[in-house]
């Protein structure tokens, strides 16, 4: 799409808006892609390097796109994202919902003392191990989380790095152990420290959101307990409350 310079036309910032906007609600860029840079828009459009900043930076007020200093604009917009509270996803299907396609770029198994708060959580003796599923997962390529998964050695999974590539709950449900059936989480926001920063591919101490989950099973049995580390500049998360 072509802008119109006609002096009845709409404003040029207005124009490429609407154009960026269909774009990203066309699917054509997705959740999570970096749009094109202000110099290129400029260069395909003829531009001024005004106008195209303008036009971005409506989309961003409006929820569309952030921009990061050094990593360009991504897109933040994606109007199923509310539904994710719906129900117990995971990543896999997370992305899956949000037509993205799901990876796994760093993974690590094994059986391990862990956390003090997992510890806790489990009521696990000081020197007592968790089966630990550590993974950077993706999102069209892209590093947007880094997981630590903690199930209770007694579930008896596999320690099969082959197996966890994609949703550790299909490997649950397959054991016949069946995923969690009811979920709390919480969220706090920190800045990333120089381990997760280079797992997520952000500079230490840019932002964070970790969000903590314990799943329980059918039986009321708290089964998962898992830290999750989110990008700051390309995950985000949306509530709908109601009376």
């Amino acid at each position: 799409m072509s802008l119109d310079f006609s002096k009845e036309a709409l404003p040029l910032y207005v124009q490429l808006k609407t154009i960026i906007k269909n774009r990203i609600l066309d699917g054509t860029y997705a959740y999570g892609d970096q749009i094109p840079s202000e110099s290129e828009f400029e260069r395909q459009h003829n531009i001024s390097r005004i106008t195209v900043r303008r036009a971005i930076s409506d989309l961003e007020k409006e929820g569309y796109v952030i921009r990061s200093r050094g990593k360009g604009t991504h897109v933040i917009y994606n109007h199923n994202l509310p539904e994710q509270f719906n129900r117990i996803r995971s990543f896999t299907d997370e992305m899956k919902h949000f037509n993205m396609k799901a990876g796994t770029s760093f993974l690590e198994v094994g059986l391990v003392i862990p956390p003090k708060e997992v510890q806790i959580a489990f009521d696990l003796e000081p020197d007592e191990k968790a089966f630990c599923l550590k993974r950077v997962r993706t999102g069209n390529g892209k590093p947007i989380v880094y997981f630590e998964n903690y199930f209770p050695t007694y579930l008896d999974l596999p320690i099969d790095d082959t197996l966890y590539k994609n949703s550790v709950y299909t490997v649950l449900n397959e054991k016949g152990i069946m995923q969690p059936v009811r979920a709390i989480e919480n969220f706090k926001a920190r800045n990333a420290d120089e381990d997760i920063a280079k797992k997520l591919c952000v500079a230490k101490g840019d932002a964070t959101l970790i969000r903590t989950r314990y799943g329980y099973n059918r039986e009321n049995e708290l089964i998962e307990y898992t830290i999750a580390h989110y990008r700051g500049d390309i995950y985000s998360f949306s509530v709908e409350l109601t009376e």
